[in-house]
């Protein structure tokens, strides 16, 4: 013992001959996680302007006579609603949440704003009768940092995306195509004299999943890489329903496939993983649905019995990846869902036209880069509340407003009454007929029911046929935007019910043919697996039968009570996507002789016209039995 204290004795004094500390320092102070934040949004849809009515409208305290998301329609509707949406307070909403995060996290850390797709297309009249560049000016204004595409972002095609995206790659050589014909600038088709000027997006759009034909590789960035700060990153690959080419114009995405989102996501998961980046999260244009009970205080954070294409992928995707925003589907969730092999992941979703914006606030490991899932770790759907809009983003909307109002707000008509999509619990119906698809088609019938339009074998058009996903709202009595009186239709309203800008086209169908057509509409159980029935022009009939095999559904086609006859050939109508074989209407593409006629919403103009006074067509043609 003795010889012990001696030895260190004498190690004491030649470490204080040296200089050398006697007392070795203390080890050093472990540093502190980095706090990363991601403010989400998803299905945005061009909601510039204030929204009203029901789209404005987050159910936020159900009442008691609600059960599991629904109201009982014998009891008393007390339900609890607020106000919310429109991008300048959408703006104001993301800079408040960003604010409340650096108080807590320091004013240097990193923050972004992030979307999961469709943030444009199936617009308000004033964003898309300007091919939706006031809704990228909009996201530019707000400092959106990235974006997954949405399945509407294919609306125009590959083309025109890549164009508003500004990832023109040389390929515009023909200016006043790429515009059609609107403006000469390639960039921005509607340059005004005041040198008001679309410069595209000052964002990603993501893509990892669209993959061109000709090349091979993915037709816009895979990814995005973010700092996070102390030289770590966070990165996100955006990814979108491999569903795409079914409910787009096919014609409009030739050029690319659409691959399996989680093998997308697993290939550039590996990718990053090479580059030493560690935090990965994804944006997917794919999504679930949820069962919210009567819990106010987490109606619109619920994971109630998630259900849907989500789950699956989140089972796929690798482990690797530590956060998931997804879209599509409309629904607000905020889900902690299990991980094989890992922890249990964020995979969270905001509802839909600015209603809501998703909070994300992680951990980053200083020594690995990846995110601590046991330190902070949490989402939180926040609403986009009223109170204080933000003065730059709503200048823009007041000028695209007021370029648009002059045209919009032309009287084209007048209605009796509301004529409606067709609805269930208080929500659009797609799988049910309704009178408002019935009255499109029927003025899209008239529109070409001219010599041009004809057949010289088989005569003018005689049945026209309308999908239920290209009706976007419903025409109202009492909705007066512009001033109007009540009843009385707007250029803007009639846009507004078909807002994608297809042509309506003619096309000669045998019997068969239109009878797949209907027997397309009933997939619940079928390749599509949903239902989705058609609008159709008056005196167009079908029997059908939901117990019958899928394929033989179908009987009693008749038009004015004349049998429908397998082998002969009939003139039809429809749009461009139907035409196309769009919502998986492939009958359609069996289609001969096809012309090209006017733009959707100039057939409703020309409705109008001949029938200044137009009630609500009965949503009877296809009957039970």
């Amino acid at each position: 013992m003795r010889r012990t204290r001696l030895a260190a004795a004498i190690a004491v004094a030649a470490a204080t001959v040296l200089g050398v500390p006697a007392v070795a320092d203390a080890a050093p102070k472990p540093k502190a996680d980095i706090p990363v934040q991601l403010v989400a949004m998803n299905d945005f849809h061009g909601r510039i302007s204030n929204t009203a009515g029901g789209d404005s409208q987050l159910l936020t305290s159900p009442g008691p006579d609600r059960v599991y998301g629904r109201l009982d329609e014998n009891k008393h509707n007390d339900d609890t609603y607020i106000e919310v949406g429109g991008s300048a307070n959408v703006a104001s909403t993301v800079k408040r949440v960003q604010a409340d995060f650096r108080r807590s996290a320091g004013s240097k850390a990193a923050s972004y704003f992030v979307g999961a797709g469709d943030l444009i297309s199936a617009s308000p009249f004033e964003s898309s009768v300007f091919k939706d560049e006031p809704t990228i000016e909009v996201l530019n204004a707000m400092g959106l940092n990235a974006s997954s595409v949405g399945n509407h972002e294919f609306d125009r095609g590959t083309r025109e995306l890549r164009r508003i995206s500004a990832a023109t790659d040389g390929t515009f050589t023909d200016n006043v195509t790429a515009c059609q014909g609107v403006q000469r600038d390639v960039t921005g088709c509607f340059t005004d004299s005041t040198g008001h000027a679309f410069r595209g997006a000052q964002f990603p759009y993501l893509a990892a999943n669209v993959v061109s034909k000709r090349t091979g590789q993915p037709m816009l960035p895979p990814y995005q890489i973010f700092d996070a700060g102390q030289g770590r990153k966070v990165a996100l690959i955006g990814v979108v329903t491999d569903t795409t080419p079914t409910i787009v114009s096919p014609d409009g995405v030739a050029d690319v496939k659409f691959i399996d989102e989680a093998e997308a996501v697993n290939r550039w998961t590996h990718e990053l993983k090479k580059q030493g980046i560690s935090a990965i999260g994804v944006l997917v244009h794919e999504g679930g649905s949820v069962t919210v009970g009567k819990d106010s205080a987490h109606y619109t954070n619920s994971c109630d019995n998630l259900t849907g294409p989500i789950v699956d992928l989140n089972n796929r995707i690798d482990k690797q990846v530590d956060f998931i925003v997804s879209a599509h589907t409309h629904q607000m969730y905020n889900c902690l869902l299990p991980v094989r092999g890992s922890q249990p992941r964020l995979v969270t979703q905001a509802g839909f036209y600015g209603r809501l914006v998703t909070d994300i606030r992680l951990s980053l490991d200083p020594q690995t880069g990846d995110v601590d899932r046991q330190a902070s770790y949490r989402a939180a759907n926040v609403n986009v509340t009223r109170e204080n809009p933000d003065t730059t983003v709503a200048a823009i909307v007041k000028y695209w407003n007021d370029r648009s109002a002059v045209a919009g707000n032309k009287v084209i008509g007048h209605i009796t009454a509301d004529i409606m999509r067709a609805s269930a619990g208080g929500k659009e119906n797609r799988g049910a007929e309704s009178s408002l698809g019935n009255l499109v088609a029927q003025a899209q019938l008239e529109a070409l029911q001219q010599p041009q339009f004809a057949d010289p074998t088989v005569g003018l058009p005689v049945i026209a046929f309308m999908n239920p996903g290209g009706l976007r709202t419903d025409l109202l009595f009492d909705n007066s935007k512009g001033g109007e009186a009540p009843g009385d239709v707007t250029y803007r309203e009639a846009f507004d019910v078909q807002p994608f800008g297809n042509t309506v086209n003619a096309i000669t169908l045998t019997g068969a043919a239109i009878d797949q057509v209907l027997e397309e509409q009933f997939q619940a159980d079928g390749p599509r697996a949903t239902q989705l029935v058609l609008g159709t022009s008056q005196g167009f009939t079908y029997r059908y039968d939901l117990s019958k095999p899928y394929g033989q559904r179908v009987t009693n086609i008749a038009l004015n009570g004349t049998p429908i006859v397998p082998t002969t050939s009939y003139r039809v109508v429809a749009n461009s996507f139907l035409v196309g074989g769009g919502d998986t209407f492939n009958g359609f593409t069996t289609g001969t002789n096809p012309v090209t006629g006017p733009v959707d919403v100039d057939t409703a103009v020309s409705y109008f016209a001949a029938h200044p006074s137009v009630s609500p067509p009965q949503a009877d043609h296809g009957t039970v039995g």
